[in-house]
């Protein structure tokens, strides 16, 4: 009998918290429905303070933004996003042979070089990454190869032994040479291309996700702002309807629930406040803002560069190509 009642009370227990929430919740969903069709007056809903509202505006437009940002720069966590989707690639032996001869000719360009990164040539053929620059690369290393290109040497290209010096094999063999110069430029621009994505998925994605964590965490705080608001209108109602009936039978403990009401909203309204201005004022953000744009800096300038010296190079074999080309027609 002993072992029954104490049984009954650990239920009682339990359940009571569970029956107070569950009569908590439809009390606010309650005074929320009669807000939402006019049925309070604008008198009675709790006015918040002007600074926690100022908070949920900005916090609001901070969290539009991130929002917006995120879905767009999740873009980077996709080697393909600028890639071509109408290229017919096959990523298979021969895009593999051909980026293995781009690999081959950057390594044989950097040699005794000291301006440039040394290039090691693979002995297998390397990823076939799918960006727009290799896609370029690719197809004009597949024109110069098939133009007589040495699969693993960037030396110059062989001339047609039975049209000469001036004729169409020199012809061909420039213009071999300026796609094997194309292909490699656009190689390198792919390749800092993907650096500057890992950069941005290190120093900006991460970081900009977990400030998104910290955005909601502020958002958790609002709702119990909301709901304790309620909470204390639903009392107000409630003591409000009792006081006009006459009935004065529970005034007492009414009063009392507005009281605790009215001191929870405080409570959440403060940690609210603090919560939010702890979003706001943190560093975070604009550190992550300062990362993605210091990767992308880096990649414009490496590809600046990378594209300087190749329009410089091709702007000179063209001017040597028409040169030929005017002294084969005089």
């Amino acid at each position: 009998m002993d072992n029954w009642k104490a049984f009954t009370q650990k239920v009682s227990a339990n359940v009571t918290p569970l029956g107070a929430n569950i009569s908590r919740g439809f009390g606010n969903l309650n005074q929320q429905a009669k807000e939402r069709f006019g049925a309070v007056d604008a008198d009675d809903i709790t006015e918040l303070p002007q600074e926690y509202k100022d908070l949920e505006r900005r916090v609001d437009a901070l969290k539009l933004a991130h929002n917006n940002l995120l879905k767009i720069t999740r873009a980077y966590e996709s080697e393909g996003y600028d890639y071509p989707t109408q290229v017919q690639e096959s990523i298979g032996q021969l895009s593999q042979q051909i980026g293995h001869s781009v690999t081959s000719w950057a390594a044989s360009a950097t040699k005794g070089v000291p301006q440039l990164p040394t290039v090691q040539a693979t002995s297998a053929p390397p990823e076939v990454h799918r960006t727009l620059s290799h896609a370029l690369s690719r197809g004009a290393a597949s024109g110069a190869l098939e133009l007589g290109a040495s699969p693993t040497n960037i030396a110059g290209l062989p001339t047609s032994p039975t049209t000469g010096a001036a004729g169409a094999g020199q012809e061909e063999g420039k213009l071999g040479e300026a796609l094997q110069k194309f292909a490699l430029a656009q190689d390198r621009v792919g390749n800092a291309r993907l650096a500057q994505d890992d950069a941005i998925r290190e120093g900006f994605l991460s970081p900009w996700q977990g400030f998104g964590a910290q955005i909601a965490v502020a958002t958790k705080a609002r709702q119990a702002v909301r709901d304790a608001r309620l909470h204390l209108d639903s009392w107000r109602q409630t003591l409000k309807a009792s006081e006009a009936s006459g009935n004065s039978a529970k005034l007492d403990a009414q009063r009392q629930e507005v009281e605790q009401a009215e001191d929870k909203l405080v409570e959440a309204t403060e940690a609210a406040i603090a919560s939010q201005k702890a979003v706001l004022e943190n560093p975070e953000g604009i550190k992550s803002l300062a990362a993605f744009v210091k990767a992308q800096s880096e990649y414009h300038a490496a590809a600046a560069e990378v594209l300087a010296q190749a329009s410089s190079e091709l702007a000179s074999l063209g001017m040597s190509a028409e040169s030929d080309y005017r002294a084969t027609r005089a």
